[in-house]
């Protein structure tokens, strides 16, 4: 009984400063649509909501500062499932936003989006509860227990930093990319201003502070993109969305966008490899896995990853339903028009490069009809769907200015963005740091290190990483896609072989060091078979390919050279029919 009160009280503690933190957000964003109610400067209005964002979520990931190894690498295991869920949808949410953003020459967006849900219900299903049931703090945590010579073990570590390094500076990308597109702030300062809050979040309270800032980014994910949505159906605006929506207003706006070749569609057998390949890659991926730890116990893991499946199909929705709005509205303002007769939006954003009117930018109506002249077509004549081209990034963030809903709510879409790429930079950064100084450092070096230590070393590779991602992205010198892509395919050609490994009793760490080389040399060949510069859905078969070679070739080695242990076969039969109790308890823990 006492049990069940101290759970009682600690949700309603938990509840009242959840309640807090959505009541301070709420009010701050209220504040600005008051602002721009009244008649502030657009420009002011639209940019005091993500600066906002990115400091709050900064205070909030500070203000959750812990010298306690529990909560610093699982958040005192004690997150309830649905906000676990909240924040790893937030964590897939910004993984997905480089191709939400760019979706030119990327093939059908169907594979991105079929693989990254079903690598969220493979977690929800598998490796997050495994996680939970063994007490691990990461994937490299718990295989390091089975395999235990150093060769393997620092296979591990070294797939976990480097897979959570690259991650960490696609999210930071996306975030600065977002900052400077809707803010026009300079690339300089907005990868100084965005790093210093990344460190602000990871730093001081670990997988706690990422676990409750990924939380309160989902929400302004939420809330921008749901926002704008609500609006145009009270004006009668149809939801365009098959099944859920309206099904001909869907089809009228995959017509538009296929027009303007944003989105092309691919093979079938090329859909379901890339969703194979990145489902593998994503179910592996260290800061994906980060909240699973989190939570109470395995059952929890799994009622957190059906949260998260159900928010990241919301969000993908939402994504979906603005993206297909914003083209039927620039569709109906445009197309039927003659070059100088458009809405200043269109211009605005033709200037900006982010939409074309006959092939060329143009700022104003003059250098509209001097552009349409030059292409041949008649001073009076109207544009044709096929003298209007614009880049995804445009239909993502222009709805609410599309639509006229204010510049508040274009403020808010701005903040989602940037939240989500801010909250999936600091996941990875902690799981990266969390790679060197604990997985390293304390499993691998001596397990009678002091905590202090472990902590230091991981917020030293914090910083490290940090300024690597402020160098790159203030250069613009990376493309999120590759980034995310390539951590995918890595991920799976050096975890699924290993995972695969653990559960067969015959294997041994021989075995599995020849499974993991196998899958990483496997992805490396398949790239660089093919010359030219790898897409999503390369980088996604390479990673599938690596996943099956590196199998077969530990499960070869593991029958012709090996015998089953009785500690191999306690560690299978604890992870798949006992308690999980397969690792040496953490001092800290």
């Amino acid at each position: 009984m006492r049990d069940t009160a101290e759970n009682f009280e600690d949700r309603a503690r938990l509840d009242g400063r959840i309640a807090l933190a959505i009541v301070t957000f709420a009010t701050a964003y209220g504040l600005v649509a008051l602002l721009d109610r009244v008649g502030a400067p657009e420009r002011l209005v639209a940019l005091v909501s993500p600066y906002f964002t990115v400091v709050a979520l900064a205070a909030l990931g500070f203000l959750l500062h812990s010298m306690r190894v529990s909560f610093y690498y699982a958040a005192g295991r004690a997150a309830p499932a649905a906000y676990v869920g909240f924040a790893q949808a937030a964590l897939v949410t910004g993984l997905a936003a480089p191709f939400a953003a760019r979706l030119t020459g990327a093939g059908s967006p169907l594979g991105v989006t079929l693989g990254l849900l079903l690598g969220v219900a493979l977690i929800g299903a598998a490796t997050g509860p495994m996680l939970r049931k063994t007490g691990a703090f990461s994937l490299s945590d718990l295989l390091a227990a089975r395999f235990s010579r150093m060769e393997p073990r620092l296979g591990m570590i070294a797939v976990a930093a480097l897979t959570s390094a690259i991650v960490a500076l696609a999210g930071y990308q996306t975030a600065v990319d977002a900052l400077v597109g809707f803010t026009g702030a300079g690339r300089p300062f907005a990868a100084f201003f965005i790093g210093a809050a990344i460190l602000l979040i990871a730093g001081p309270g670990g997988v706690g502070g990422v676990l409750w800032s990924a939380c309160a980014a989902a929400g302004v994910l939420v809330a921008g993109f749901a926002l704008p949505q609500i609006a145009l159906m009270t004006e009668g605006f149809p939801t365009p969305l098959p099944l859920i929506g309206d099904q001909a207003a869907w089809n009228e706006a995959t017509r538009i966008i296929q027009n303007w070749r944003l989105a092309r569609p691919a093979p079938a057998a090329l859909e379901i490899a890339t969703a194979l390949g990145l489902a593998l890659g994503l179910a592996t991926l260290a800061p994906a896995l980060a909240p699973s730890v989190a939570t109470r116990d395995a059952a929890a893991a799994r009622r957190a990853g059906i949260a998260a499946l159900f928010w990241t199909l919301t969000a993908a929705a939402l994504v979906a339903a603005t993206v297909a709005s914003s083209a039927l509205i620039v569709s109906n303002v445009a197309v039927g028009q003659t070059p100088e007769r458009l809405p200043e939006s269109i211009y605005s954003a033709s200037a900006r490069g982010l939409l074309q009117i006959c092939g060329a930018k143009a700022d104003g109506p003059a250098q509209a009809r001097a552009a349409c002249l030059a292409r041949k077509l008649a001073p009076a004549a109207p544009l044709r769907a096929e003298d209007i081209s614009v880049r995804a990034e445009y239909l993502i963030g222009a709805l609410p200015q599309l639509a006229k809903l204010g510049a508040a709510l274009s403020g808010l879409v701005a903040s989602g963005v940037i939240a989500v790429g801010l909250a999936l930079a600091a996941a990875s950064l902690h799981a990266c740091a969390a790679a060197v100084g604990h997985d390293a450092l304390y499993r691998l070096r001596a397990e009678s290190a002091l905590t202090s230590r472990r902590l230091a070393i991981t917020r030293l590779a914090l910083v490290g990483v940090t300024a690597l991602g402020s160098a790159t992205s203030a250069a613009n010198a990376i493309d999120a896609r590759t980034l995310v892509g390539m951590a995918l395919a890595l991920s799976a050609a050096g975890f699924v072989p290993l995972i695969g490994l653990a559960l067969l009793p015959r294997a041994q760490d021989r075995d599995a060091m020849i499974g993991q080389l196998a899958g990483v040399a496997t992805m490396a060949v398949t790239l660089i078979v093919d010359s030219s510069p790898p897409d999503i859905e390369q980088l996604a078969w390479a990673g599938l390919c690596g996943a099956i070679a590196g199998l077969l070739a530990g499960g070869v080695s593991a029958q012709a050279f090996s015998r089953e242990t009785r500690q191999s076969r306690n560690f299978v039969e604890e992870i798949l029919r006992g308690d999980g109790n397969v690792l040496h308890l953490d001092k800290g823990a």
